[in-house]
C-alpha cells in the first residue's frame, strides 16, 4: 500500500522541465492574447497529464509566487520593463565576466524553477527580439559598459543538396562500388533540377524502353515454360499408362512404347533448350 502511494506521489510530482514548460507556454500565450485554457491543453498533450490537473497546479504555483489578493491568481507574465531589466542585468553581468547562469541564479535567489524561467526568457528575447537586444547593448555602451550583442546559434534547416552530397561522400568512403552507384542514382532522382530537362526526358524514355523489353522477355520466358509443361504432359501421360499395364502386356507393346517415347522426347528436348535460353536472356538483360 505504501509503495503504491509512493508511486502515485511520484507520478503527481512535477519535474523542473515540466514546470518550466508550463510557465514559458503561459507567458507566450499571455503575450499573444491567448486564453490559459489553450495553455493547459497544450501542456496536457506534451506531458500526458490531465488539463484539470495542470490547471490546479498552475494556480497553486501562481498563488505561492504572487500571493492571493482575494481572487484566484492569474499568471503574471513578463512586462516590457521586466524584460528590459532582465536583459540589462544579464548583459551587465556578462560584461563583468559573470556567466549567464550565475547571474540568473543570483536573480532567482535560489529558486531553480524561477531561474529556468529567466533563462528561457533571456534566450527567447535573443532569438525573437534582436532589435531590443541591440538597443540595450547600445544604451549600455553609452553608459560605459563595454558589451556586445550575444550571438544566437540558429538551428540549421535541412538542405537536400547537402544531404545528398554527404550521402554520396559517405558511400565513396565505404568503398563499395554498388553502394556508390545506388546513392548516386538516388541523388539524381531526389534532385531532378541538377540535370537538364532534356537529359531527364531522355532518361525517362530509356527506362520506358527497358521496361518494354523486360515485358517482352518475360512474355517469351512464360511462353517457353508453358510449351515445356505441355511437352512434359505429353511425355508423362503415355508413360503412366504403359506402367499401369500388366507385365505380359508391357512386354508385348514394349517396342511400340519405346518408339512413341523417342518421338515425344525430341520436342521435349527442344522445349528445354528454348526455356533455358529464355531464362539466360532475361538474366543477362
Amino acid at each position: 500500500m505504501e509503495q503504491m502511494q509512493s508511486r502515485n506521489n511520484k507520478r503527481a510530482g512535477w519535474s523542473q522541465q515540466e514546470a518550466n514548460l508550463l510557465w514559458e507556454t503561459a507567458d507566450e500565450a499571455q503575450q499573444q492574447g491567448l486564453p490559459l485554457k489553450q495553455v493547459f491543453e497544450r501542456i496536457a498533450q506534451n506531458t500526458g497529464r490531465r488539463p484539470n490537473s495542470i490547471r490546479n497546479y498552475y494556480y497553486a504555483q501562481a498563488r505561492a509566487r504572487y500571493g492571493d489578493s482575494g481572487r484566484t491568481a492569474r499568471f503574471v507574465p513578463f512586462t516590457e520593463d521586466e524584460v528590459t531589466d532582465l536583459m540589462q542585468k544579464v548583459l551587465r553581468a556578462k560584461a563583468g565576466g559573470q556567466s549567464v547562469r550565475a547571474c540568473l541564479q543570483q536573480m532567482a535567489h535560489g529558486d531553480h524553477s524561477l531561474m529556468l524561467r529567466y533563462q528561457n526568457k533571456y534566450r527567447s528575447v535573443l532569438k525573437s527580439r534582436p532589435e531590443l537586444v541591440a538597443s540595450i547593448v547600445e544604451q549600455l555602451n553609452r553608459e560605459g559598459v563595454e558589451c556586445q550583442a550575444p550571438t544566437v546559434n540558429h538551428r540549421r534547416s535541412a538542405n537536400l543538396n547537402e544531404a545528398c552530397s554527404n550521402l554520396m561522400g559517405a558511400a565513396r568512403q565505404n568503398g563499395d562500388a554498388e553502394l556508390v552507384q545506388a546513392c548516386e542514382t538516388l541523388a539524381r532522382y531526389l534532385l531532378p533540377g541538377v540535370r537538364p530537362a532534356a537529359e531527364r526526358s531522355l532518361e525517362k524514355d530509356r527506362l520506358s524502353v527497358r521496361c518494354d523489353l523486360l515485358r517482352l522477355a518475360l512474355s517469351d520466358q512464360q511462353q517457353a515454360l508453358l510449351s515445356l509443361c505441355h511437352s512434359g504432359e505429353e511425355l508423362i501421360q503415355p508413360l503412366k499408362e504403359y506402367l499401369a499395364q500388366p507385365k505380359e502386356v508391357k512386354v508385348q507393346h514394349l517396342e511400340a512404347f519405346c518408339a512413341d517415347m523417342l518421338e515425344k522426347i525430341g520436342p521435349m528436348e527442344e522445349q528445354l533448350t528454348g526455356a533455358e535460353q529464355a531464362c539466360r536472356a532475361q538474366v543477362m538483360g
